[in-house]
């Protein structure tokens, strides 16, 4: 018995030294890093909350919020964030304009969580009633390229349909009052005007509400929220970037096991001052998952090629060019099956 305590204070030991040794590594003890109220955001809040930032010398971690994704992708070519996790429109349209971002890893999939939601009053019950109210959204992200990629589907015209920019709080004001009659969002902005408004689903990116095809299999998203940095980060901290990805990994897997769902959810839920029952609801909408593998690819070609349709890039590139994979291969190489092109 004395034996086997020893081996196990000596392998504690080690594994303390190992953990020291890494931090020792890492280039800045400092990250600022952006997230939101969504649920993409749990790995990174458990990640600070467990202390396993810190374990890996980063013992000045600070979160920041921003009103849009474009303030923070500014913030992190600013060099105010060094992780900036959008869905994964914004940082293919930057790349294609020259910014210098890089893709880490994929932080979660999530096909079915944007849904259209409007007011029963406005009679949405099949794809031509689109052209009869206005949907409050945020035209340049993921939720863009859903309603885009719905109009295609149903063979409407994607100009016709009144779609207000507009950020989320402001898109709930505007839904209750009825000055717009509809949003399209990720969640939990569906998940609030369904419980605090007369609303209803029509569409998620993945099944129909539609009476036409109401629960048919439709996916119309190929939204996933991806870890960003700035190229110039990544060069000037490498071994920082590799402690980063090995965290994110560690607490994606812990997230994504049932075992600790109570726990992980109930620290977010108060570090966020959210509902608890609302969380537990909407995790089922993400699969924590940092693979670039084959769908990841095919998720960023199909970004690709509605930005490519609106006319908002030009001179088109693989997502791979701009996805740097060897951190994460290194975090565990099972989660990379295509390699990133991206060099340091």
């Amino acid at each position: 018995m004395m034996k086997r305590l020893k081996g196990a204070a000596l392998a504690a030991l080690v594994a303390t030294f190992a953990a020291n040794a890494a931090a020792a590594d890492v280039e800045t003890d400092t990250l600022s890093i952006s997230i939101g109220v969504d649920l993409p955001f749990l790995v990174h809040v458990v990640a600070k909350e467990k202390g396993w930032l810190a374990e890996a010398g980063f013992t000045n971690v600070e979160f920041k919020k921003f009103q849009s994704g474009n303030l923070a992708g500014e913030a992190l070519l600013a060099g105010e964030i060094q992780l900036w996790t959008p869905g994964n429109l914004p940082p293919i349209a930057m790349a294609h304009n020259g910014v210098p971002v890089v893709i880490l890893g994929s932080n979660a999939v999530s096909h079915g969580l944007e849904k259209i939601v409007v007011r029963k009053d406005a009679n949405v019950e099949k794809p031509e009633d689109l052209y009869n109210v206005k949907l409050g959204l945020l035209v340049s992200s993921t939720s863009g390229a859903l309603l885009g990629n719905v109009a295609e589907h149903y063979g409407l015209d994607f100009n016709k349909i009144q779609a207000v920019n507009l950020a989320p709080p402001e898109a709930m004001a505007s839904l209750a009052n009825n000055e717009i009659q509809g949003i399209v969002f990720w969640e939990p902005w569906p998940y609030r005007a369904l419980t605090e408004l007369d609303t209803e689903v029509v569409h998620t990116g993945t099944v129909s509400g539609f009476a036409q095809n109401d629960g048919e299999k439709v996916q119309v998203s190929n939204n996933r929220t991806v870890w960003v940095a700035s190229q110039d980060w990544v060069r000037d901290n490498p071994n920082a970037a590799k402690a980063l990805v090995e965290v994110l990994v560690r607490t994606q897997k812990y997230v994504s096991d049932p075992a600790n769902r109570d726990e992980v959810l109930t620290i977010f839920s108060d570090f966020q001052e959210q509902p608890l029952e609302m969380n537990q609801a909407l995790l089922s909408n993400y699969t924590f998952d940092a693979s670039i593998d084959e769908t990841y690819v095919e998720d960023m070609a199909a970004i690709t090629d509605f930005l490519e349709a609106t006319n908002r890039i030009k001179d088109r590139r693989d997502a791979l060019s701009f996805t740097y994979s060897e951190p994460l291969a290194a975090a565990d190489s099972a989660l990379v099956s295509v390699e990133g092109q991206w060099k340091p």
